[in-house]
């Protein structure tokens, strides 16, 4: 059965890499040069909170459910949760849909899903501000480089595969070699310290340069379910990492569920 990303729709790994995607996104911005986005594992788009596939796991409530609840947020986490807010009530937005959203006249907007059911879904969802095309997420580097010199891809595999992060990090080296000046941008599950650290050394290496990395570990490491994250950025914004220093450290406390929580933002080096 292929993933269903409905089922974890806004639990904690999707708000801590929307935050990071919405404050790429705002840097970016800050120049009136257009940019290009491409969603590589783009989903539905928008997702109900208030379905059976939502509430069948219930993970959006120690994820976006305790950030809207907070009062203190904030004004990165405050400018993503007002996009969250805008989707609507019981609804939670996901990466093509708060790209959208942010996007101004002249921006360049490709979604890619492989699933047939699911792009008619995000389609719907999206309208006419993005391209959407029926393909293999690890295709994406067909497509590079964009239109527009500025861009940012993301890559947010469903991490169910056993050799995904050798998947991953092939494609990374295949996009540096075709848009190594653009901010790639990934999401990954965090289940192999080890493995994961010298996935992102690796990808240091194909870029020759360092990748920033914010990885958050809830702490609750029991009912088998994923309880640590992490997204690189490679060729962020300037001052990014500066700028998400207190954030992310707010959003960690939010989310933490014990004592054994953490969270770490560092440069890796290849």
């Amino acid at each position: 059965m292929h993933y269903r990303h409905a089922y974890h729709a806004g639990n904690f790994a999707d708000v801590w890499k929307h935050c990071v995607l919405v404050a790429v996104l705002a840097a970016m911005n800050r120049k009136t040069t257009p940019w290009s986005f491409v969603d590589a594992h783009a989903g539905a788009g928008l997702y109900a909170l208030d379905d059976a596939e939502a509430g069948r796991t219930g993970e959006w409530r120690d994820g976006i459910g305790r950030l809207l609840a907070a009062e203190d947020a904030p004004a990165s986490v405050e400018a993503f949760l007002g996009l969250v807010r805008a989707a609507g009530a019981h609804r939670y937005p996901g990466s093509p849909w708060l790209a959208l959203r942010m996007a101004r006249p002249g921006d360049e907007l490709i979604a890619l899903e492989s699933q047939s059911d699911i792009v008619a879904d995000l389609q719907r969802h999206l309208g006419n501000g993005v391209v959407v095309q029926q393909r293999d997420g690890y295709r994406v580097d067909a497509l590079l480089p964009p239109r527009h010199r500025r861009g940012l891809v993301l890559l947010d595999p469903p991490f169910e595969r056993p050799d995904e992060l050798r998947a991953v990090g092939d494609l990374l080296g295949r996009c540096a070699a075709r848009f190594g000046h653009g901010v790639h941008m990934l999401w990954y599950a965090r289940k192999n310290a080890v493995e994961c650290d010298r996935m992102l050394r690796r990808v240091a290496r194909f870029f020759g340069k360092p990748v920033w990395h914010a990885m958050l570990d809830h702490g609750d490491v029991g009912g088998g379910r994923m309880h640590a994250c992490g997204v690189a950025v490679v060729n962020p914004p300037y001052g990014l990492d500066s700028q998400l220093v207190e954030p992310l450290g707010w959003m960690a406390g939010k989310l933490a569920r014990g004592p054994r929580a953490t969270h770490r933002l560092e440069w890796i080096e290849g």
